[in-house]
């Protein structure tokens, strides 16, 4: 719904118009890693400080924002930077594709987050953007969470590597944790595949159909997200692109490259099999079908010669000369119990029953 809010109110604005936000009591703070060549220093920098410290070129600069709805600070630091208002036109929109662009000192990268939560056993969905230049990173994303918390404990260690690699290596570090949270996301994903597959053939009910419409659903939905993370990689190893990253880290991105792959492989796997599940479904669904109308015909069948000895008996011809038999109507009765059980005898050879 908030999407689509933004998507209306920006109707007939002029290409790189940022919203202003509605909550006049922001209180965005951005978390600031900063390396000087031989220590990391974190720190946290509020709305109003002065951000010029961005374009100090002696230092390593990370700086992460959680609330791409402070219109105010993004406009702040896209000024210090010199960064184009249509890049900070798409960071602030929640529903941008995914991407990748190279403009004249830095590059924006638009990706999507699914973090898997293990409480309420949903995935849970968020934009991230990033630009990076020759000595900054800055990352933007919709809410406060967990999910860059590993790198940050990385960073954070005594006589650590991280940005002892370049801030590219940081950009990479940030695309490489998305991407494993992705084969998480998948995983959960697959299970609940594997789960409504046993139900179909051990527990089948109508009610199923719903559930595999959802699935669909869910799984077209995590497609969506994820799936141009394929193109994402295949571009960062163009050598214009790769220069921001530093030639050193490309065989990391070659590794990412084959993860982006192998999870674009598992949402084909698993598109595939949803669309086979509506099969197995149907299939079953028409088997059970067929099995209550082979018992039915075989009912009919099993009545028929009973219904002509009833209907013939039941004629209204006024001499039928078995009507004085004495056990006339034991002897039918006996006909008729021979019949069904003969008839019976030869279905059961026939495995028919």
């Amino acid at each position: 719904m908030k999407r689509e809010i933004y998507n209306r109110k920006k109707l007939g604005l002029p290409p790189g118009t940022i919203l202003d936000s509605e909550n006049e009591n922001l209180k965005t703070e951005m978390e600031l890693y900063t390396y000087d060549g031989e220590n990391t220093a974190r720190e946290i920098v509020g709305r109003g400080d002065d951000l010029s410290f961005l374009k100090n070129k002696e230092s390593l600069n990370w700086l992460n924002l959680n609330n791409i709805d402070d219109s105010e600070t993004i406009a702040k630091i896209g000024k210090t930077l010199n960064i184009n208002p249509l890049v900070l036109e798409d960071l602030t929109n929640a529903s941008q594709r995914t991407k990748i662009e190279e403009w004249e000192d830095y590059i924006f990268i638009v990706l999507k987050i699914a973090d898997f939560n293990s409480k309420s056993k949903n995935i849970e969905y968020e934009q991230i953007s990033l630009i990076l230049g020759e000595n900054y990173l800055l990352t933007f994303k919709e809410r406060e969470s967990e999910i860059l918390d590993v790198l940050k404990k990385r960073i954070e260690k005594i006589n650590s590597e991280v940005f002892k690699r370049g801030i590219g290596y940081v950009a990479y570090s940030i695309i490489d944790i998305l991407v494993d949270n992705y084969f998480v996301a998948l995983d959960y994903m697959e299970e609940k595949v594997d789960n409504l597959e046993r139900k179909i053939l051990n527990d089948f009910s109508d009610k199923l159909a719903e559930k595999i419409l959802k699935l669909k659903s869910d799984i077209a939905f995590l497609k969506k997200e994820i799936y141009p993370v394929r193109e994402i990689s295949t571009k960062i190893q163009s050598e214009s692109i790769l220069s921001y990253f530093g030639e050193e880290n490309k065989i990391y991105f070659s590794d990412l490259h084959d993860h982006s792959i192998t999870v674009c492989d598992m949402l084909e796997n698993m598109t595939s099999r949803t669309s086979e599940l509506f099969n197995l479904y149907y299939s079953i669904l028409s088997n059970d079908m067929n099995k209550v109308m082979k018992v039915l015909a075989i009912i009919s069948t099993i009545f028929m010669p009973l219904s002509f000895l009833a209907g013939l008996y039941g004629m209204n011809f006024k001499y039928i000369p078995e009507l004085n038999w004495k056990y006339g109507y034991f002897i039918l009765l006996g006909i008729m119990g021979a019949l069904v059980i003969m008839m019976f005898l030869i279905f059961k050879k026939k495995k028919w029953l």
